[in-house]
């Protein structure tokens, strides 16, 4: 039951002794919308983010006030870097070896300066002493909001990625620090801990293993910024999803730093005639996800249970939007529980969206008198008609006070073949063939609710087993610099010197998919 219409029958339970349950039941049921006939709501989240425990120049209680109070977020996670840095007061202001302010905020600026002397605090220690604590003295202040301690994961082998565990103690964070990320030199802390952190493959499986059977309910891991470096293959991810199926959940479709003057997203490898163009960014996306038929549509191909997040990746505000101001992601939860955020973020079903393009998704495949949401798989029998249902809602102006309107729709699907073995050819190939734009529908095609939203169908004959998948921008097709023909976001490049008001014209939303296994 909603709260609203929780506390309208509260407030008729103080006027008439007795209401009979079906009554209730009735004023529930008219109250409610049909996007919320389910318990649940959209909880929304950034789970990357810095602070001057790192080399963000704001502290946790400001991150905090603007996540919550200004930009709407209802979770955020505290993922400051591994390694080494400089002490922080409780003020959380950046000090010497000796407890002296530093007058300097910005932290590159106060590198340049000579003070890396002092940058020396081990992060584990950090962990356990500062940061842990400042989130439960937050969790505290905000007691109807969430927040995570995580931190920014220097990866064996890779580039970065978010892990976040729930515990009472800021032991298990700083124990997963000390032994795991390639750049603490920490060399003896507490004798029962094996150090694992060499800077190979290998030893980032041994780490989310660790995570799988110490915090199976507990623990998430998202890999970011995926394509930055390139850093990762295919063969990486399903190693990762292979050895923890519950904690490896997704990756940064929509990685943060999108207002970053220069290189959208700070994806500023140097291009060249081949793949460095794939460590760009597309319409703010990772190639990964950009790609019609590349990486992840290879792994949704196999039916793999991993999901497309957003991030702010937020160090300070002149060159990152706040948490929750430009993208976000939107989880669907039972209720506010820690718990209940990480089964969201393990069922899938999520979408993610920058610069408020839409506000609420209703994505559902029916067949045969059932039907599934993202994340869930439909069984449909052979021959019989799947319909899948699109509903959305889009504010009418965002932070930027820019009026936001969707130009246009695209179903993705792919065939679901099954799992590629690791001894396969096929193991480290970025490649679904199979996928492609199913139908487009463009503002003018869509049927308006009552409800508010706008809704869209298509019907077919279920023949074999697929996954189906949105994306919706504002920008028309073959908009010169921004989309080809078919709708397919350019590379940012295209655009000159990435900007602010470049990134706040070109918004995007991507679904997680459906999937429609066919049976006989």
């Amino acid at each position: 039951m909603n709260k609203s219409c929780k506390k309208a029958i509260d407030n008729l339970r103080g006027k008439i002794l007795f209401i009979p349950t079906f009554i209730i039941v009735f004023i529930y049921a008219f109250a409610a919308s049909p996007l919320y006939a389910q318990n649940g709501f959209w909880l929304k989240g950034d789970f990357h983010i810095h602070t001057t425990m790192s080399d963000g120049d704001i502290t946790p209680a400001e991150i905090a006030k603007y996540s919550f109070e200004e930009f709407g977020l209802d979770a955020i996670a505290i993922t400051d870097h591994g390694g080494h840095f400089f002490r922080v007061n409780d003020d959380f202001q950046r000090t010497d070896d000796k407890g002296n302010v530093f007058s300097i905020k910005n932290y590159d600026t106060l590198i340049a300066t000579g003070a890396r002397q002092f940058k020396n605090y081990s992060r584990t220690i950090q962990l356990l002493e500062k940061s842990f604590p400042e989130v439960i003295r937050l969790r505290n202040k905000y007691t109807n909001k969430l927040v995570i301690q995580g931190v920014e994961w220097n990866i064996p082998g890779h580039d970065h990625g978010d892990i976040g565990i729930l515990s009472e103690t800021g032991t298990a964070i700083s124990n997963f620090n000390y032994m795991f990320d390639r750049k603490d030199t920490l060399s003896t802390w507490k004798a029962e801990l094996k150090k694992q952190n060499a800077n190979r493959h290998q030893n980032s499986l041994v780490a989310l293993n660790y995570l799988q059977n110490r915090y199976p309910d507990e623990s998430y891991f998202i890999i970011n910024h995926p394509s930055r470096m390139l850093q990762y293959t295919i063969s990486d991810f399903r190693d990762f999803i292979n050895t923890a199926p519950k904690i490896a959940v997704g990756f940064e479709g929509l990685p943060g730093h999108q207002k970053v003057q220069g290189s959208r997203c700070k994806y500023d490898f140097e291009l060249g005639d081949g793949i460095n163009y794939h460590s760009k960014t597309y319409g703010g996306a990772d190639f990964m996800l950009a790609k019609v038929g590349g990486l992840w549509d290879a792994l949704l191909g196999e039916g793999r249970r991993f999901w497309v997040f957003t991030n702010s990746d937020f160090h300070r505000p002149s060159e990152d939007s706040w948490p929750g101001e430009y993208s976000k992601n939107y989880i669907w939860v039972d209720d506010t529980s820690y718990k209940s955020l990480i089964k969201g973020m393990r069922k899938g079903k999520i979408f993610v969206a920058t610069g408020g393009l839409i506000s609420d998704l209703n994505f559902t495949a029916e067949a045969n008198g059932t039907a599934a949401e993202m994340g869930e798989s439909l069984k449909a029998v052979k021959g019989s008609i799947v319909t899948i249902k699109i509903g959305f809602k889009s504010i009418i102006k965002n932070y930027n006070e820019d009026s936001v309107k969707v130009d246009h729709i695209d179903l993705i699907s792919g065939d679901v073949a099954g799992m590629v073995p690791p001894e396969s050819g096929e193991y480290n190939m970025p490649i679904n063939r199979s996928t492609k734009i199913l139908k487009r529908y463009s503002i003018g095609d869509c049927e308006k609710g009552s409800d508010g939203f706008r809704y869209f169908t298509y019907s077919f004959k279920a023949e074999h087993s697929q996954y189906f998948r949105l994306r919706g921008t504002n920008i028309s097709v073959n908009t010169k610099n921004e989309t080809d023909e078919n709708g397919n976001p350019l590379c940012d490049v295209l655009v000159g010197d990435n900007n602010e008001k470049d990134a706040w014209k070109d918004l995007w939303f991507y679904s997680n998919p459906i999937f429609v296994e066919v049976i006989n």
